[in-house]
């Protein structure tokens, strides 16, 4: 198939060359076909299309517009006012640009066109002030935070629960979009957040939303406001690319779900609409599903883009376009007509950046794939960004079922052919630039050994990789080992392979590990003679043995914020049930009365522990490997010293051995992991046994329980069973890695740098999933005080107190011990509850406590739950949670600290060498 612009879409009879119904304006475009296409749609309606642009040369499809091109500054309103003001017998405005559609509303309303408010659109352009108006009318929209600078990161980092999505407050098109799992890969992308949108529009992103990632699958709604009613012209599937980037790369229509939960979804987007006051024209709504319900994601003001109104307007047999023009030229809105057919949208991707040698179809257009054409052309520079601008070509497939729309879609896409050619002449994919490339394993043990690259498991080793590469180069210029413009050079290399998120390595082969590919991928940007100083005075040895640190490092103390939100929710919950009388077990048997808070400040001193062991290895992680080499050093004249501040840690490693050989860190890191593992299993298993209806202490919430297939009436607080399923996984981990190392030399050996610390990644995932669950139901539960006095009001477990103060009065304990007892065995299990406390009162006079409170407030010594003692431990337990949200926060501190000096450092050798 040749290389074609997007095509045109369906219309009605007669509705084509039409003339003299004046003219229209449209205020920049997108880039990615809708814009063009309307323009060309407006001129086969009759209108005399315009487009005011401040920079023509963004539009490559203007030479072959039928539009007359005004060049004015489209960022001011009273310039956009004024060319409004002079276009003859001007019928509307718009935009297809997310970044102008609140100034072509402004300039509409102020020359009396049709239009949405403007106050509205600068509402839902500002997705932090949209996110806002959205919560306060109760949509269901992810936590979200705004950072204006790294310090509110790493504050908003230390509430949040990972991972999270961090995106520019006025972006479009997943530009500066990344799905962040660690503290460190959120800082590098909020710093890359605030100048994503420079080379688009030329603004700038100084607000950044940080908010909670939404598991789930991802819709779109397509909704037109027109005369007070707001019409869904359908829900679409989205399909994503790779994380950590949110590159649409497909969609489906109707997506596939029954037809109620489709009303009940458009329902859902038109009250997302309607809530930000959009009552004109069309919007774009995003939304997740999840298991508890719909979440918004963003409302946008303004058309679909990534050809969803082509796809729309064939599988609906009408033409969206038309309808929007129409629409704005204030000839009203009508419906389309419900359609039994279905379409699909697919498009492919560049996979890495350089020169485009070739891009064509290799199959003839099928059928069904009414549209389909190139959005890059053979010669140009593509440069991977991690957003739309990544996509090379695309495919529309039209057909009466989904399934058969979908295939010729996918057909047609994958039909592909296309040849980048990198900076140093090769191509897509090739291996280059190491001398290990004569290893060529077999083929069935790489699919076992070496699977190809995925970014959604390999990316943060990738960071950690490109780190190191950071403070190994600025050390070697520093010290005259490389050519200061060398290192400059790489370093520019891997900064940007840092802010495409890595994506040219996605798919990639990594035979000899994950090492050589990324160093491959240098060679072809930096050429290969300038990459081969990148390994000078190192060894994967020591590299490795950097690299699982750092993750260790951020493993643990990312469990360590994880701790401190269930600590929180420990603490504030225990205040509250400290209040409340209930029994206290031991050995599954009622023993005295104390309280739920006593309960819940007993695990918050527990789990106390299990994080200070935590802050304690991670004082003890000082020591830096990068320098041993294999394991015997270098001839080179390293500053290890330096490349250990560079990277956060204190010290370089004292004997190079132990520094490629050791993993006890690792294995001290799952043990910890274990301990607080068990703990919640723990405390899992005693909540458990306390919902059910013979112990009934506290009840779960339904959005936090499940029911039964079968049973009807059954509620099971099943996330319970999921903390005590995910103690097995972190146990395991643990003598998984215990195993794997006890039998390796003590040098460096797969069997310890790689089965020896991979569960590191299984244990974090397991233990955040347990720790979470934990903090949600803690913060969550009810107490049900009546359930809890009443299996105290006989009065058998206020006993002890009364043996104990028969002894305060000169009884020998045993005594009191022995006549209590006997007392309680002749009591009658036939009688009433309140008559054998009354029985048991009569004969312990001026010893038995005459209520329940009295009982447990006598319990104030040895950290007992009485009213005192109980206030005393709150008091601690805040001083404590205090310093030890402190000390992390100062872990982290010092570790954004390095980074930043690194990123200086890095900075400083490019801008140097930029110059000259």
């Amino acid at each position: 198939m040749e290389s074609e612009k997007p095509g045109s879409c369906p219309t009605r009879a007669g509705e084509c060359f039409m003339t003299n119904r004046g003219s229209f304006l449209f205020v920049e475009s997108n880039t990615t076909g809708t814009g063009e296409l309307l323009i060309r749609r407006a001129r086969v309606l009759g209108f005399e299309p315009y487009l005011v642009t401040r920079n023509p040369a963004r539009y490559p499809f203007l030479k072959d517009s039928a539009a007359q091109v005004i060049e004015a500054e489209t960022r001011s309103q009273d310039e956009l006012v004024g060319i409004a003001a002079k276009l003859r017998r001007l019928s509307g405005i718009y935009s297809t640009s997310d970044y102008f559609v609140g100034a072509a509303s402004s300039a509409a309303t102020a020359i009396g066109l049709p239009t949405a408010d403007p106050d509205s659109i600068a509402t839902c352009r500002n997705k932090w002030k949209q996110a806002a108006e959205l919560e306060r009318q109760s949509i269901a929209i992810p936590e979200t935070r705004l950072a204006t600078s790294v310090k509110d990161v790493k504050n908003i980092l230390a509430q949040a629960t990972l991972p999270v999505v961090v995106k520019p407050v006025s972006g479009s098109g997943s530009s500066g979009v990344r799905l962040c799992d660690s503290a460190g890969a959120a800082i590098k992308a909020f710093e890359s957040a605030r100048g994503a949108l420079l080379d688009q529009v030329d603004l700038t992103s100084p607000d950044i939303l940080i908010q909670q990632y939404i598991e789930g699958k991802e819709y779109s709604a397509e909704i037109i406001a027109y005369d007070g009613a707001l019409h869904c012209l359908g829900i679409l599937a989205k399909h994503k690319g790779p994380a950590p980037c949110f590159v649409e790369v497909g969609h489906d229509f109707p997506a596939p779900l029954p037809e109620p939960s489709l009303q009940e979804l458009a329902s859902f987007a038109t009250g997302a609409v309607s809530a930000l006051g959009l009552k004109f024209g069309p919007s774009h709504v995003e939304f997740v599903i999840t298991e508890s319900g719909p979440v918004i994601i963003e409302v946008n003001p303004r058309l679909a883009g990534g050809m969803i109104p082509v796809m729309l307007s064939h599988a609906l047999g009408t033409s969206i376009l038309d309808m929007v023009i129409r629409l704005y030229a204030g000839e009203g809105f009508t419906p389309p007509h419900a359609s039994a057919r279905a379409g699909a949208i697919r498009f492919r991707l560049a996979p890495n950046s350089g020169k485009l040698k070739r891009l064509s179809f290799s199959r003839n257009q099928d059928p069904i794939v009414p549209e389909g054409g190139l959005l890059k052309s053979e010669g140009e520079e593509v440069q991977i960004k991690g957003d739309f601008r990544d996509r090379v070509a695309y495919a529309v497939g039209v057909a009466d079922e989904l399934d058969a729309a979908a295939a010729a879609a996918d057909r047609m896409i994958d039909s592909i052919v296309i040849d980048i050619e990198t900076a140093t002449g090769g191509s897509d994919k090739q291996d280059s630039g190491s001398s290990e490339g004569r290893w060529t394993l077999h083929p069935e043990a790489m699919k076992l050994l070496a699977p190809p690259i995925e970014i959604s498991r390999d990316g943060r080793l990738l960071y950690y990789q490109a780190a190191i590469d950071e403070a190994h180069l600025v050390m070697l210029a520093d010290r005259d080992l490389v050519c200061q413009a060398d290192a400059a050079d790489l370093l520019k290399h891997i900064l940007d392979l840092q802010n495409e998120g890595f994506q040219s390595l996605e798919g990639r082969d990594a035979p000899r590990g994950l090492y050589l590919a990324y160093e491959a991928e240098l060679a072809a940007r930096a050429g290969t003679e300038k990459a081969g100083w990148l390994h000078l005075a190192r060894s994967r040895n020591d590299l490795n043995a950097t690299i699982s640190l750092l993750a260790l490092r951020e493993a643990a103390c990312s469990i360590s914020q994880q701790i401190g939100i269930a600590q929180d929710a420990l603490l504030q919950r225990a205040e509250e049930a400290c209040r409340l009388v209930a029994p206290l077990y031991s050995q599954y048997q009622i023993a005295l009365p104390g309280s739920l808070g006593h309960y819940l400040l007993g695990v918050f001193f527990a789990i106390g522990r299990e994080r200070q062991r935590l802050h304690s290895l991670l004082e003890d992680i000082r020591n830096c490997p990068m320098g041993a080499g294999a394991g015997g050093g270098t001839t080179i004249p390293v500053d290890p010293l330096q490349t250990a501040g560079l990277l956060g840690f204190e010290l370089p490693s004292f004997n190079s051995l132990d520094a490629v050989a050791s993993r006890d860190h690792h294995l001290q890191g799952l043990s910890v992991f274990a301990g607080v593992s068990i703990l919640l299993s723990r405390v899992a298993q005693d909540l458990q046994v306390w919902t059910t209806r013979e112990f009934a202490f506290i009840d779960v919430p339904h959005n936090l329980a499940g029911g039964s297939s079968m049973l009807p009436q059954k509620k099971n607080p099943f996330p319970l069973e999921h903390i005590k399923g995910s103690a097995s996984t972190v146990i395991g981990a643990y003598v998984s890695a215990a195993t794997a190392t006890c039998k390796a030399p003590f040098s460096n050996s797969i069997e310890a740098s790689n089965y020896g610390c991979s569960p590191l990644g299984l244990a974090e995932d397991a233990l955040k999933r347990a720790i979470t669950l934990t903090s949600l139901i803690v913060k969550f539960i009810s107490f049900n005080a009546r359930s809890m006095r009443e299996n105290l009001e006989d009065g058998s477990a206020m006993t002890t107190v009364a043996a104990e103060r028969m002894a305060l009065q000169g009884v020998p304990f045993r005594k009191a011990h022995t006549l209590i007892g006997e007392i309680t065995r002749r009591l009658s299990l036939d009688s009433s509850v309140a008559d054998r406390r009354s029985e048991l009162a009569s004969h312990l006079a001026g010893v038995f406590p005459e209520s329940l409170e009295e009982c447990r407030d006598a319990l104030q010594f040895g950290g007992g739950p009485g009213n005192r003692s109980a206030r005393d431990q709150i008091s601690v337990a805040k001083t404590l949670f205090r310093d030890t949200q402190l000390k992390c926060m100062d872990l982290r501190e010092r570790w954004a600290h390095a980074e930043m000096l690194r990123k200086q450092r890095v900075q400083e050798l490019i801008e140097r060498h930029q110059a000259t």
